[in-house]
């Protein structure tokens, strides 16, 4: 068949592999070389058969071989390269070029770049055609177990539709043709991920076709998961009971106890978050700077939210994390760091660092571990500089940089694990701070994005685990406002968006990052050149959403924590954000200190607390009944007399079932209030 009468109808798959999904599927260097020998004129003689089997034979005698329904790796080449090469490249961007060419000449008003059919479209039988038994058997496990899948169409400004689960991000390139999907797992094509991926559009199909953006809830509508709670409701009574100010021989049996639970079940999140109760705990024992007693009462409200609503049907992955891949193996990276933060414990430091995949937007975390002895802390940034995450890849030139992985391994929350054998498995490179092709749910250019984003996200608790949850990129449209508030030590701008909307931004004075603000002053300022996005922690505070910036992108990229002085603070008006004022917000008052009340119990325990205790709380009660939080009033009285009881007999009944309901209750008046908040025009 010569190549003027091709079928390019007969190939969607490599109608749609635009040069941006072969570099996901290859890398950007053997692109641009392909892309410049096409432009030379080395094109191949394109050939297909009745099988709709492409041959691409080119002059020096190279021949390259592409099978229907078959991956661009499965593609066949005699040039003897050990990989994709860029034959494979050129067949695949020449064949796209003469389609467009013939469908120029026709006259027609199609265009090959006209959107695909859905993945939701593709039957299992296509699915099993295409997807190794073992891989699919796999696939429909985690289906039946449950998991939360965001889905992105193209609609929503994606290149193509995407499906981001919790352990991998599958780009669906040529839409139904599932032989095009590319998976940043190691397996790259053709793996269990593209099956889920592909149930999810079917179900977002079915019930919201026309939504761009949406997460979609798989799983079985079979019976309940049976949870034993018992492990994890004694581990709740034994910190009510003795607190943390006993040490941790107290606690030692229950935290064992629940551990091996979740272990057994294969719960992740489970596993993660009484891993986490277990820190926290020995945080006070070592006397920790981050040890706050609130961030105890936060992780029984999640533990508490999970074990209710995990074992409802469909929900055992996506709450529990049953049948979550604890790591998974990925394909080669190109990630850039959106910023970097370090918390400081004493002579400890802890930095993490947020990458974006380049390809897919998925965020991952970096965690380094490091010490500035007392003596030496005038040498911290020295000694900063001398840390290594990986052979050749130094923690400063990262934290302005990107980074080129292999091999490295994606834990379930999140975090990177790079490979360590050697250095040529990872290179770091130099980056511009160009974020504009990210996009949501990472990247946003207004309010009423971070609006909707979060009515859509209202129970943070319940989502999947994440290092790095409540990072986002926001991108300005104007700088208002910069001051210095010598009150709190903190610099305070707004940044408005083009609908007239505004986002604060909040940065905090810390010894160990002492340019830190002279560095966010001067990103504001346009001392590094226009500001173009921030990264960083996203809260709302009022209904209005609130940063603190880890990384400004200017001319260049202004990561706080790493600069020098520039002396940009010292111009910088005074002023005050007016947000320690909440005498206009009787409900979040009573709130703030209803989590305080039980931080102050989970602290002492039931035998050390204050007298005073079980008096005062009866009176919160009360004052949120005033405020017509009925339920919560009339437990909390309940409980305070049932811990007067429990003071007094200590064999009296578990304190742990109303606790867990009350902590719950806390939680989720917060979500609610956080949610009208920011429904607030």
């Amino acid at each position: 068949m010569s190549t003027a009468l091709l079928p390019f109808d007969l190939r969607p798959d490599l109608l749609h592999l635009s040069a941006e999904a072969l570099a996901q599927t290859a890398n950007a260097g053997i692109v641009k070389r392909a892309l410049r020998e096409l432009d030379g004129g080395y094109r191949p003689e394109l050939t297909m058969d009745e099988a709709a089997t492409l041959t691409a034979t080119f002059s020096d005698g190279v021949v390259t071989t592409w099978g229907q329904g078959q991956p661009l790796q499965k593609s066949r080449c005699n040039c003897g390269a050990a990989s994709v090469c860029r034959h494979r490249i050129i067949a695949a961007l020449a064949f796209k070029a003469q389609a467009e060419s013939r469908i120029t000449a026709s006259g027609t008003e199609a265009t090959v770049t006209d959107a695909p059919p859905s993945p939701g479209t593709v039957t299992d039988d296509a699915l099993a055609a295409l997807i190794a038994p073992n891989l699919l058997q796999l696939a429909q496990r985690q289906r039946d177990q449950g998991l939360s899948v965001d889905l992105r169409r193209r609609t929503a400004g994606e290149p193509c539709d995407t499906a981001r689960l919790p352990s991998a991000t599958v780009r669906f390139w040529a839409g139904a043709a599932l032989e095009a999907a590319r998976c940043d797992c190691v397996r790259a094509a053709a793996c269990e991920h593209v099956a889920l991926g592909t149930w999810a559009f079917r179900q977002a199909d079915a019930t919201a076709p026309d939504t761009p953006a949406l997460q979609v809830r798989l799983g079985s509508p079979g019976a309940h998961t049976v949870l034993d709670r018992t492990p994890y409701l004694a581990l709740t009574e034994a910190l009510l009971r003795h607190g943390v100010t006993e040490g941790a021989s107290p606690l030692v049996v229950a935290l064992s106890g629940a551990l091996a639970a979740a272990r057994e079940r294969g719960a992740v999140w489970l596993d993660q978050l009484v891993s986490d109760i277990e820190h926290w705990a020995a945080a006070y024992a070592q006397r920790s700077a981050l040890y706050t007693a609130e961030r105890g009462v936060s992780l029984l409200a999640e533990l508490a939210l999970r074990l209710s609503a995990g074992p409802l049907p469909g929900h055992a992955m996506a709450v529990l994390g049953m049948g979550q891949a604890q790591d998974t193996e990925l394909d080669r990276l190109r990630l850039m760091c959106l910023g970097a933060r370090t918390e400081r414990d004493g002579e400890q430091r802890r930095t993490r660092l947020v990458m974006a995949d380049q390809d897919t937007g998925t965020r991952m975390v970096l965690t380094r571990d490091w010490n500035v002895p007392d003596a030496q802390r005038d040498q911290e940034a020295t000694l900063r500089a001398a840390e290594r995450l990986a052979p050749g890849v130094r923690l400063e030139a990262l934290a302005q940089g990107q980074l080129l992985a292999q091999q490295a391994h994606r834990l379930a929350d999140g975090s990177l694990r790079l490979a360590k054998a050697r250095s040529s498995q990872n290179n770091v490179l130099p980056q511009s701070g160009d974020w504009s092709m990210l996009g949501m749910p990472l990247r946003f250019t207004s309010v009423a994005q971070l609006t909707a984003h979060q009515r859509a996200h209202p129970n943070t608790l319940l989502q999947p685990r994440h290092a790095a949850g409540r990072f986002v990129v926001f991108s300005p449209n104007a700088v208002e406002g910069c001051v210095f508030d010598p009150n709190s030590q903190s610099v305070l701008a707004a940044l408005a968006d083009e609908d007239g909307g505004s986002v604060l931004i909040r940065r905090s004075h810390e010894p160990h990052t002492r340019h830190a603000l002279d560095a966010v002053a001067g990103a504001l300022q346009g001392h590094f050149g226009p500001l173009r996005h921030v990264a960083g922690v996203l809260s709302w505070e009022g209904g209005r959403p609130c940063i603190e910036p880890w990384a400004l992108a200017c001319d260049r990229l202004v990561v706080p924590d790493f600069e020098p002085a520039c002396g940009a603070l010292a111009q910088l008006p005074l002023g005050d954000d007016g947000s320690t004022d909440t005498h206009g917000d009787p409900i979040g008052q009573a709130l703030a200190e209803l989590r305080a009340t039980f931080g102050e119990l989970l602290h002492h325990g039931v035998a050390r607390l204050p007298r005073s205790w079980v008096h005062d709380t009866g009176q919160l009660a009360r004052r949120l009944n005033a405020l017509s939080l009925h339920a919560l009033g009339r437990r909390l009285q309940a409980f305070a007399e049932q811990v007067g009881a429990c003071s007094a007999n200590p064999s009296h009944a578990s304190l742990a079932p109303e606790f867990s309901t009350l902590v719950s209750l806390l939680q989720l008046h917060d979500d609610a209030r956080a949610v009208a908040e920011a429904n607030v025009e």
